[in-house]
């Protein structure tokens, strides 16, 4: 007589996969949205990489207001922003879709929404947008909820660094302009604010700008290159890969921890 499993027995095998298949599933779909993100990241870089060419081809100012040295800086109103031809252009070279800026940049029709509450879930016309006005609700790497909920940052990161002007391209991805502390930079968020987690590092990631007129020197990185001079303290988020390395709460995105995936993503 052939012996078979009981009723209870494959039951209790079922009940036990099913356990295994539901502690599993979560991280083995984060690790493949990961790598769906890391792979946008590369077209994205390469997309922005090629219109920066092109404004270096063209002659095209960086920067709104140059130091007597050349380097980039602070104008009259204490911003440090690219300049408006290089945004036009930026705007005309990528398939952007929708657009919004801090107040004063452009028609008030197309400023991000201000919001500060529950506010900005039930009218704001830029959901894609994970920065409006002067609040981010970007976040370091591990991050699982807000440090600072009362804070035009809630969760750490200093919206001044891409707030100046969000487009949305129509492949789905954000990109953020912003200066202040060490700017100007630019941020991609590849699946734009809508599709979480909305976290440096997993599906936002960082490029340093450099500008000097004179020295005839301008260039962009990603955070977390080698040859990028003064970003790669041990203590910056910049220097690596990790939620350990770098800051949870921080007024720049370099310190961010993350910062660094945006190199090393590009090199594998």
């Amino acid at each position: 007589m052939k012996k078979a499993f009981t009723m209870a027995e494959v039951l209790i095998t079922l009940g036990v996969i099913g356990i295994v298949v539901a502690m599993t599933l979560p991280s083995l779909i984060n690790r493949m949205n990961d790598k769906q993100n890391i792979a946008k990241w590369k077209k994205e870089y390469s997309v922005l990489s090629n219109a920066f060419n092109i404004i270096l081809a063209e002659d095209i100012p960086i920067c709104m207001y140059y130091s007597a040295n050349g380097d980039c800086t602070y104008g009259d109103k204490g911003y440090l922003d690219f300049s408006a031809e290089f945004m036009e252009k930026i705007k005309n070279t990528l398939q952007v879709v929708s657009f919004c800026s801090k107040p004063g940049k452009v028609d008030r029709n197309y400023e991000c929404d201000n919001y500060n509450s529950d506010y900005w879930k039930k009218n704001s016309k830029y959901k894609w947008s994970g920065t409006a006005n002067i609040y981010s609700q970007y976040k370091a790497l591990g991050v699982s909820k807000m440090s600072n909920p009362n804070s035009y940052s809630p969760y750490g990161l200093n919206a001044y660094n891409f707030y100046t002007m969000a487009y949305l391209l129509n492949d789905g991805a954000a990109v953020y302009f912003g200066g202040l502390w060490d700017g100007p930079w630019i941020v991609v968020d590849v699946n734009n604010f809508q599709n979480g987690p909305n976290e440096v590092g997993r599906d936002v990631f960082i490029i340093k700008v450099y500008s000097n007129y004179r020295k005839r020197e301008h260039w962009m990185r990603p955070a977390g290159a080698k040859d990028t001079p003064g970003y790669n303290k041990a203590e910056s988020g910049s220097y690596g890969c990790s939620s350990k390395i770098g800051l949870q709460t921080s007024n720049t995105i370099y310190d961010a921890a993350g910062a660094g995936c945006s190199a090393k993503y590009l090199l594998e």
